[in-house]
Order: structure tokens, then sequence, then C-alpha cells
């Protein structure tokens, strides 16, 4: 439960560098919802990669019914389960040899333990980019997740809200945003969520 509320995290230093959206922090915002692993985290950030979210949902419900037998599979379940069980019966697709190739990789290099932990200190950006399969958007979501804030985790998603509500690209979001230092991501997020909030409410119909 403390991985999944990330309550082990620090705010002090994100709230100093964000004091725009410090009130936030302080109310809860900055803490990241996470799975019971790193491993979990992981893969559920691979079956976010070109689909839609009932895609997405479909594809974890999945390996949770299988290899999981009613839970989210560990990095050993996944693997004998296999490539080809993984295309066919969890219909990951393209995703299936990405995420055997990263789990057999990470296993090799011991960055995650057979129950699927792992450490900010092994799993650096560079090692994780280096992983078949996994590109800026993958590996950047998972360090948020790990607590790096350090790169927004770019997808058409945000692409499409910095063009409309900024008028600019991720580059230059960043470069404007350089007092954010290392919470760049955190404050991303919390600036969409302060947005949100100041909308006013619908007009209720009588």
């Amino acid at each position: 439960m403390r991985r999944w509320l990330s309550t082990e995290w620090e705010p002090s230093a994100a709230i100093a560098a964000l004091p725009q959206t410090g009130g936030l922090i302080e109310r809860g915002g900055g803490r990241m919802l996470r799975g019971s692993s790193f491993y979990e985290d992981f893969v559920k950030t691979v079956l976010t990669i070109n689909t839609s979210w009932s895609s997405t949902c479909r594809m974890v419900s999945a390996l949770v019914a299988e290899p999981g037998d009613g839970a989210f599979p560990g990095p050993k379940a996944v693997l004998d389960f296999g490539e080809a069980r993984l295309r066919e019966r969890a219909k990951l697709g393209f995703r299936a040899p990405t995420l055997i190739s990263a789990t057999r990789r990470m296993l090799y290099d011991e960055v995650i333990t057979a129950a699927g932990e792992g450490s900010a200190e092994q799993l650096e950006h560079d090692y994780l980019i280096g992983l078949r399969g996994i590109g800026p958007y993958a590996a950047a979501h998972c360090r948020v997740l790990l607590h790096d804030f350090s790169r927004i985790p770019v997808d058409s998603s945000v692409l499409a809200y910095l063009r409309e509500r900024h008028g600019c690209d991720p580059a230059a979001f960043a470069a404007n945003r350089s007092s954010w230092g290392p919470y760049l991501a955190l404050g991303y997020r919390l600036t969409r969520l302060r947005e949100k909030l100041d909308q006013p409410a619908p007009c209720q119909s009588e």
C-alpha cells in the first residue's frame, strides 16, 4: 500500500521548486498512484504504447486472467507464458516481443528482482531507453513512477495540449520553465490539474 500511494516520497524540494502549485502538492497532488512493483508499472506502461485506453485495460485484464491467475503476473510468469501466447491470447501484438525481451534483460542485469521490484538508481533513463522497444515516452513515464520528474513523458495528448494551450512544443515548454529544474514533469502535471480545478463547475439544469 505504501508503494501504491507513494507515501515514502518527500515533497519539500518539489514544493520549493514549484511555488505556484506548492499548495496542490501539500494536498497530495504530487504523489503518483503506482502498482505493487516496478515491473507492474513497466508492463502497464508498455501496454499504453500506440493504443487506446480501452485496449490497454483489455490487455492488462488478459494478463491478470491467465499468467497472473487473478493477480498481476510477475516477471517469471510472463516469461513462462511466452511471446506466442502474449500475442494470440492476451492480444499484445507488437508489444509481446518488447515485453519478453525487456523482462529477460532486466532479470539478467539484476535491475529487477524475481518479484519485480527495482530501484531508481538501477533503472536509470539511459538504461530503460536501451531496452528493445522502449522509447523516450515509455522511459520517461517509468522514471516518473520512480519519482524522477526531470522529463515529461511526451505522447500525443501532451503534444496537443502544449500546442493548443501554450502554443509551443515540449522543448520550448521546458526551456521556458528552467526554474522547475528536476521537477519539470511534476510541474506540467500540476499545471494541468490546477487548470482543471480552476474551471467553473457546469450549470445544473433544474
